[in-house]
């Protein structure tokens, strides 16, 4: 008889569920036994409380939601295992003795249960008349096992299998000592029918943490509410920053700006700055040329150390420099900066100058039953 993998699937909502009760046990056991030092029992039951219902009104919801996908998956993996038993046939392996094809005595699909194994059908060949057999993948190729070694000698020892008083053994014989071990089969014990209170503790544990779509659907919303008044939260805090940086703003005319430069670049050694405005109805640009009067002042130095002092000077104003930069020609320097007039354009400007602050840890939100 050939063993099927695939079951009905009430088989595999059955085992689902209690996967379910086992993990949401677990963790209710984890909460309610924590005695953390420093805290009196009334507080330690009512914070283990807190965290346990959050942590099951996260689970029960997660399992829940996951539920069908899951058991869907099942029964698929089991479906396409019984199609692979089905379509794969013994190879053909002739005996080294006799030539004549070996027999299948037995097959069957070694299961994979790691992320790169895969399963894999063996079959057990044998030519009966020679006593000879082969332990052989769907390939052809042979599957070699490890020999089982005696406990006293560590040689190889001969495996077999005995019943006895409807129980099966497994026996180990060293032919080398003399030494034989016998082990009974798991298959001998049989499984511990669960008691009548253990029957009742599933059942309301299945109820409690098996939960409904309905229920679950609370989880769902209540996850986007969250994070909807975590960005509303994260909005305010940033224009909170925004409104005190822009009071720091410090407006300056035409004038005032030219003066902070002229001053600026007279210490790092540049001279004859020369700001005009071109023509404009709807932005304010000025275009400056200096000169450097540092003779052997190189032209990567002289232009990055004229750009990072216009960008200090500039820093705390309404004026910015344009993002080309400073150019450099035979020591004459020249670029744009740009004038903000309004409250708008204020608010751009501070917003592209304002640093990202490391993500604060979220704060717990209410949950609403």
């Amino acid at each position: 008889m050939t063993y099927k993998h695939l079951d009905e699937r009430s088989v595999y909502e059955e085992r689902y569920d209690c996967h379910t009760v086992e993990e949401c046990r677990w963790y209710e056991d984890s909460f309610l036994s924590l005695k953390p030092e420093g805290f009196s029992p009334r507080d330690i039951l009512k914070g283990s409380q807190q965290m346990m219902v959050l942590t099951l009104f996260q689970l029960t919801s997660d399992r829940c939601l996951q539920r069908e996908e899951t058991i869907s998956k099942w029964m698929e993996r089991d479906r396409q295992r019984d199609a692979t038993v089905e379509r794969t046939h013994p190879p053909l392996i002739r005996c080294p003795s006799c030539e004549r094809a070996m027999e299948c005595i037995h097959s069957y699909l070694n299961l994979g249960f790691g992320n790169n194994e895969l399963d894999r059908m063996e079959f057990l060949l044998a030519c009966k008349a020679c006593k000879q057999s082969r332990h052989v993948y769907e390939d052809g190729r042979e599957i070699v096992r490890e020999p089982t070694l005696c406990t006293k000698c560590k040689r190889a020892v001969e495996t077999d299998t005995q019943e006895r008083d409807g129980k099966r053994y497994y026996i180990e014989k060293c032919a080398h000592c003399g030494h034989i071990e016998e082990t009974p089969s798991s298959l001998n014990e049989k499984k511990k029918e669960p008691t009548e209170e253990e029957i009742e503790r599933f059942k309301r544990d299945k109820t409690r943490f098996c939960i409904s779509g309905e229920q679950a659907d609370r989880y769902v919303r209540w996850k986007e509410r969250s994070k909807e008044l975590d960005e509303k939260k994260k909005e305010h805090e940033l224009n909170l920053e925004l409104y005190d940086k822009l009071k720091e703003v410090k407006k300056l005319t035409i004038a005032g700006i030219e003066e902070r430069l002229t001053s600026a670049i007279k210490k790092a050694d540049y001279g004859d700055l020369h700001i005009t405005m071109p023509a404009s109805e709807r932005e304010i640009v000025l275009n400056f040329s200096a000169r450097d009067l540092k003779v052997n002042r190189k032209e990567q130095d002289s232009r990055q150390t004229l750009e990072k002092m216009i960008k200090e000077v500039l820093s705390e104003t309404n004026w910015s420099l344009a993002s080309e930069g400073v150019s450099y020609r035979l020591g004459f320097l020249s670029g744009r900066i740009r004038g903000y007039e309004s409250e708008e354009d204020l608010e751009k400007l501070t917003r592209s100058r304002m640093k990202r602050k490391p993500a604060k840890k979220k704060s717990e939100m209410p949950i609403e039953f």
